[in-house]
């Protein structure tokens, strides 16, 4: 009687050679290459998108607060207040309002963010004084993690908008997004 012993054949080569993973690794490489800016655009595309929401959100509040203002009989430089915000103009002020008339500090947020519904915490911004009225400059926060940043800080980033209150006339909104 024969004896068969079983046998597990092992190749002497097993394993991938040198040349199979430098190729590999070369076809990884240059995929990532093609998809890679795909990816890095993303957050700039979505401070795009932020910026472009708060300005729609900032021109409907604009034009509601105008059409309140002229449809309650209340004349163009009346200090008034719908749902409290308040502005004169026909526009929401860009600074803080305190009792009786407004300022530049941080103790409540600019009434044109509080008409536009953007929240303060999701914005580094600056108010303060061009020819003779109020404006406000802001960016996203995750631009600038700053709770007091200057005028020249935010405007650094070169991704915000400038909403400047008129004493006559309408609003400028100003847009810059090259650097998001």
């Amino acid at each position: 009687m024969f004896k068969i012993k079983n046998k597990l054949l092992i190749p002497k080569n097993s394993g991938f050679t040198l040349i199979e993973l430098v190729v590999v690794i070369v076809i990884l490489g240059i995929l990532s290459i093609t998809a890679l800016p795909k990816y890095i655009n993303l957050k700039s595309d979505a401070n795009i998108a932020i910026m472009s929401g708060a300005t729609g959100a900032i021109k409907s509040s604009v034009s509601l607060f105008k059409s309140k203002t002229l449809t309650s009989g209340n004349g163009f430089s009346t200090q008034v207040e719908f749902s409290g915000v308040k502005g004169s103009n026909y526009q929401p002020w860009a600074a803080t309002a305190t009792a009786t008339s407004f300022s530049a500090d941080y103790s409540s947020p600019p009434e044109i963010f509080e008409g536009a519904g953007l929240n303060v915490e999701d914005w580094a911004y600056r108010i303060y004084v061009a020819s003779g009225s109020y404006a406000v400059v802001a960016t996203p926060r995750n631009l600038l993690d700053k709770a007091e940043p200057t005028e020249s800080e935010v405007k650094a980033t070169n991704c915000y908008f400038i909403y400047h209150w008129k004493a006559s006339g309408e609003p400028l909104l100003t847009t810059i997004s090259s650097g998001c």
